[in-house]
């Protein structure tokens, strides 16, 4: 009786080895792109997402191992839609499965960190539009988002705009890139005039327009001449008026023909 039972498990063992055989060549030779794309992922874990950043080039804030990017978010593809004009909740949870963000237990809206070179970065998502904060038209929608930066070794336009790539993923990377300029402030006349470091002429910025989403950018100079702390604002496009309006009554501005 035991004899026939382990013949038994056996020539079931057998079936199965064989069927899962089939399976896979089957999946080899219908699907070997996936095949492939599968043996690469597999090949790359334990090395480092984008080396530029993890040099420490970009932003320190941004070093991730790739199985980390792969887990849970479906890798960056997702990562476009914590975006403004999306509910709390969505943003929320986007926000949750950032690979870039990576919130600690109980931030959901508003991440805050201090790495040990001093370094400070912040995101914020706001039911409130961009610019002076006003009572917003409902608690639902989110309608602007925030990021600041602080680097005692510097900080760069492109810091900026490649934040906005890592955070939001392919899809709004390639929005940005395409973007047209329609406000720089302070304007290039009110610099070339300036007689010395000003407050108001250190503080310099763009405003840039996508077919998504509106970009502003912005960096602070120090007195000695060095760039540590900077800005970014994603909106959408129907805010840009209170923008521009606001930034006018601060600096001289060289707005573009919309």
């Amino acid at each position: 009786m035991g004899a026939c039972i382990e013949d038994g498990s056996a020539h079931a063992r057998s079936i199965y080895l064989l069927v899962s055989l089939i399976l896979l060549w089957c999946f080899c030779v219908v699907c070997p792109e996936e095949w492939e794309r599968a043996l690469q992922s597999l090949a790359g874990l334990g090395c480092k997402a984008n080396k530029a950043l993890s040099a420490g080039q970009r932003l320190r804030w941004c070093e991730e191992p790739v199985w980390q990017w792969l887990l849970g978010s479906g890798g960056l593809r997702s990562a476009a839609w914590g975006i403004p004009g999306q509910s709390p909740d969505q943003v929320a949870a986007w926000v949750r499965d950032n690979p870039v963000l990576r919130p600690r237990p109980g931030e959901t809206l508003n991440i805050n960190r201090v790495e040990p070179d001093r370094s400070r970065f912040t995101f914020l998502a706001s039911v409130a539009p961009p610019g002076r904060i006003i009572n917003p038209l409902d608690r639902e929608t989110i309608r602007s988002e925030r990021m600041t930066f602080f680097r005692p070794q510097g900080l760069t336009a492109e810091d900026l705009f490649q934040a906005i790539r890592d955070v939001y993923g392919p899809e709004i990377a390639a929005d940005l890139d395409q973007a047209v300029e329609v406000i720089r402030y302070p304007s290039p006349e009110a610099l070339a005039g300036s007689p010395g470091y000003t407050l108001a002429l250190a503080i310099q910025g763009v405003v840039l327009r996508g077919n998504q989403f509106v970009y502003w950018l912005e960096l602070t100079q120090n007195p000695d001449g060095r760039v540590q702390q900077g800005q970014v604002w994603v909106f959408q496009e129907e805010w840009l008026p209170k923008v521009e309006g606001e930034l006018a009554e601060r600096f001289p501005l060289q707005v573009m023909t919309r």
